[in-house]
């Protein structure tokens, strides 16, 4: 599976869901600039344009084909090898697509700041939020408060993974919260193991695994409102709401014999099989937190991914308090760039309940809590979807993915790669990722 973040363009992750394909979303009421459709049959071919990779285009090609041949329509399927560089173009040159899936919203609410999106209208955001994960919604609303984007898939980035049978034969218990995970890790290094493999390398984009770890880590110890407010940097990385998040992270990374190779070896650790140390005899960690793509060829060992039910625990990222279970995710909000009625009617069909069944067999997770889990191709994705997703008290999208690309894809990604390096310290790494923040989004 490709990493988005390793591409700059999307991470693909283990997405969506879903029920039989088919009917429309409803679509009532309002004027084109509401994001009702305009008057008219509309037309008869829409393109609909996206960064997904091998593993979630398949199935998004073939739940659209089939909603296209019930309705009558042919879909011209753009697929995007830079999707932020050759969506800006298009649009600069007045030729974008119909339909188009943004990996991140805060290009989307750029491009709407610019009135280059339609809206949905409000009846049908109202019929997506009755079904979808908490916070998804808001996820695709940008500063005009309109929705511009719901999910057509998500992945699930608040895992940690472990080796099933070591686990078990250690004794081991899953942690319920932030305080049993660092009891854990101190277990399990007074039994002589190491309890964690963190990797952050990705060649150019090496260091954003750790933008997960501390977006995991705000949703929790800071809290949602104070993660949104984060995000559009209204909030300091260095301020008392927001450094406790980065002060846990360095218990674990920075503790003597708590990371296989030591703290300086994580940036050099390639993200995608840097948990494989776990499946050797002894285990070389036991603990790697990582999103459900990891469980994909190409991360993980083809050995275990074929027996991933047996031989995987994945585990939620644990809360702060018990049961306040956030969850971060990444994924692709789907949005329209006119409101050609074939045009919003596909739109509307990708955000709904209705699309993904292919998807699901594929292995991909749909933001809807109404998906038929069953469909999904093994039961450790099942448990994911219905025990991590669909019980979340509140979710949120990748936050670096919403922040300036200054910081969010620039130095949130360098700078704790030189903390954990050595090369400076905490408050340094937050001063510098603060000083490079526009001002005018602050």
């Amino acid at each position: 599976m490709i990493n988005r973040r390793a591409t700059v363009t999307a991470l693909v992750g283990i997405g969506v869901a879903g029920l039989a394909a088919g009917c429309l979303s409803s679509n009532s009421g309002g004027s084109a600039s509401n994001g009702s459709a305009a008057s008219g049959p509309g037309k008869t071919t829409v393109e609909v344009m996206y960064g997904l990779g091998p593993d979630t285009e398949p199935g998004f090609k073939a739940d659209v084909s089939a909603w296209a041949a019930k309705n009558g329509i042919t879909v011209k399927f753009t697929k995007s090898a830079s999707w932020d560089t050759e969506i800006r173009t298009r649009v600069q040159g007045g030729n974008p697509p119909d339909v188009g899936l943004f990996p991140q919203p805060g290009l989307m609410c750029d491009l709407a700041k610019q009135k280059k999106l339609v809206p949905f209208d409000d009846a049908t955001v109202t019929t997506d939020k009755a079904t979808l994960v908490p916070g998804f919604a808001e996820a695709g609303t940008c500063a005009d408060g309109k929705v511009y984007g719901l999910p057509n898939e998500v992945s699930v980035k608040s895992i940690i993974w472990t080796d099933a049978p070591a686990f078990k034969a250690g004794g081991y218990t899953v942690p319920r919260t932030l305080d049993d995970l660092l009891a854990l890790s101190a277990k399990i290094k007074a039994d002589g193991k190491t309890p964690w493999c963190i990797a952050a390398e990705s060649g150019q984009a090496t260091g954003w695994p750790i933008t997960d770890w501390i977006e995991d880590l705000v949703l929790r110890i800071a809290g949602p409102d104070n993660y949104d407010k984060w995000v559009k940097g209204q909030l300091k990385f260095n301020s008392p709401e927001i450094k406790p998040a980065w002060e846990y992270f360095q218990k674990i990374a920075f503790t003597d014999g708590w990371v296989r190779g030591g703290t300086k070896s994580i940036p050099a650790t390639n993200f995608q099989t840097g948990g494989n140390a776990m499946f050797t005899q002894p285990p070389g960690c036991y603990l790697f937190k990582q999103a459900t793509f990891v469980a994909n060829k190409g991360g993980f060992p083809d050995s275990i991914i074929s027996k991933l039910d047996s031989e995987t625990q994945p585990m939620p990222f644990p809360a702060k308090t018990a049961g306040n279970n956030a969850v971060l995710v990444a994924g692709d909000l789907v949005s329209t760039f006119n409101n050609d009625p074939t045009s919003i009617k596909l739109r509307n069909f990708i955000a709904s309940k209705e699309n993904g069944t292919q998807q699901a067999k594929n292995g991909a997770f749909s933001p809807h809590k109404t998906a038929d889990v069953s469909l999904l191709p093994n039961k450790t994705l099942q448990t994911i979807a219905s025990e991590v997703l669909y019980k979340a008290s509140v979710a949120r999208f990748d936050g670096s993915d919403a922040m300036p690309a200054k910081v969010g894809a620039g130095t949130f990604w360098t700078e704790p790669v030189k903390w954990l390096s050595g090369q400076q310290d905490l408050d340094t790494t937050l001063n510098n990722i603060d000083d490079s923040f526009p001002k005018s989004s602050s």
